[in-house]
């Protein structure tokens, strides 16, 4: 398989980290409207987000052999996604007591995750992967910023956080799926010209 080819396999199911993005960005809208939502209800979304995304990013990194980028931590991230969300969404007591540290490391690898998507995305000369890199960096700043002193913030900042991080989070996996989707339609195209 040439790397053509392999490019077009890597990205066939951009459509996946579509919906992700579009999942995502919902999720942190409906945060930012509902602030004053409790902490339990906002802990038990939270583990339905989660746990959401770690499904999709699952299919995803399993639906693309050997040529999805960083596989094997995508797949060890999806399924500690979907650890974290099943924790939040049954142990609600526990979830409540440590969800800005759960929320922060969650928020920091999902944003190195990107990073080295956006780099690898760079790498392949894809336009605009700047964009995803941008994403990528908001995200961490925001989760060291939880990280910092998580114990002493208040549930509103938490809550503004986290639906932050939802939107930064969503509108970048979308803008991904988007670069995902020309680099699909041009391996496509250069396969039928064979």
């Amino acid at each position: 398989m040439d790397n053509y080819e392999k490019r077009e396999y890597l990205i066939r199911r951009w459509w996946l980290v579509l919906l992700t993005g579009l999942l995502s960005t919902v999720i942190g809208v409906i945060v930012l409207l509902n602030p004053t939502t409790s902490y339990f209800t906002f802990s038990l979304w939270l583990g339905i987000a989660v746990f959401v995304s770690g499904v999709f990013m699952l299919t995803l990194s399993l639906s693309s052999r050997n040529y999805f980028v960083r596989r094997g931590w995508v797949i060890a991230g999806s399924i500690a996604d979907i650890i974290i969300g099943v924790i939040l969404m049954f142990d609600i007591a526990m979830s409540e007591a440590v969800l800005p540290i759960l929320f922060g490391a969650w928020i920091l690898y999902r944003g190195s995750m990107m990073l080295a998507q956006g780099i690898d995305l760079k790498g392949y000369n894809v336009r605009d992967a700047g964009w995803v890199i941008f994403g990528a960096v908001l995200m961490i700043a925001i989760s060291i910023a939880v990280l910092w002193r998580p114990m002493s913030l208040g549930a509103e900042a938490v809550v503004l956080f986290i639906g932050i991080a939802f939107i930064v989070f969503g509108l970048s996996e979308i803008s991904l799926s988007y670069r995902l989707y020309d680099v699909h339609r041009q391996a496509r195209n250069l396969g039928s010209e064979r």
